[in-house]
């Protein structure tokens, strides 16, 4: 009798022990989600992208622009085979979003942001805005970026960091994701995540 009441208590102590962190192939986890500060951004159609837009689901975020020449394209063609690599295993309801933010509003007007993002995947959401609004909220993930002199006002280059960012459904920063980036990886990681976020609920 003795013996039953151990392992029933053990079992008790077990389902009660809060979950451990996933082991996770190319991602870091946050040690404590990061809450974000409201900013106000525009999004591809025109209206406004605020901190309200984060929540309620997860978000893979990039921070680049149209004119770049390779790491912008090469980043978004990944995050568009992880987005149809979770979409074989998640309910619509279940999805991430996936957000671009172009740190070129000289350049990247709405309309030409929508029809960049809508080539990788068709629901894409991408934002811009005022260089000050940009500024708040790349400042808070450690998004560098910086404009590289040009032969005209208009041909120049942006230098900027090429990690995604993750965010969960209280709008945190939650994990990023380094180079070199591996959709098969982040797709799995991100399951991982997602079920020890919950599992922590």
């Amino acid at each position: 009798m003795r013996i039953i009441l151990l392992l029933l208590a053990t079992a008790l102590l077990t389902a009660c022990s809060p979950p451990k962190p996933p082991q996770l192939q190319q991602a870091t986890l946050l040690p404590s989600a990061k809450p974000i500060a409201d900013f106000n951004l525009i999004n591809q159609k025109g209206e406004a992208f605020t901190l309200d837009d984060l929540k309620g689901h997860w978000t893979f975020a990039f921070f680049g622009y149209t004119h770049c020449p390779d790491v912008c394209p090469t980043s978004l063609g990944m995050l568009g085979r992880v987005m149809r690599r979770l979409n074989e295993n998640l309910q619509p309801g279940a999805m991430p979003q996936g957000l671009f933010v172009s740190v070129d509003p000289q350049r990247d007007t709405p309309e030409m942001l929508a029809k960049y993002v809508a080539y990788f995947y068709p629901d894409f959401i991408a934002a811009t805005g005022d260089p000050a609004e940009i500024h708040r909220l790349t400042r808070q993930l450690g998004i560098l970026y910086v404009k590289s002199a040009g032969d005209k006002d208009n041909d120049y280059l942006i230098d900027h960091s090429a990690a995604v960012v993750l965010f969960d459904p209280d709008g945190r920063f939650h994990a990023l994701f380094n180079v070199p980036h591996d959709a098969d990886k982040i797709a799995s990681d991100f399951l991982l995540i997602k079920n020890y976020y919950e599992a922590s609920q």
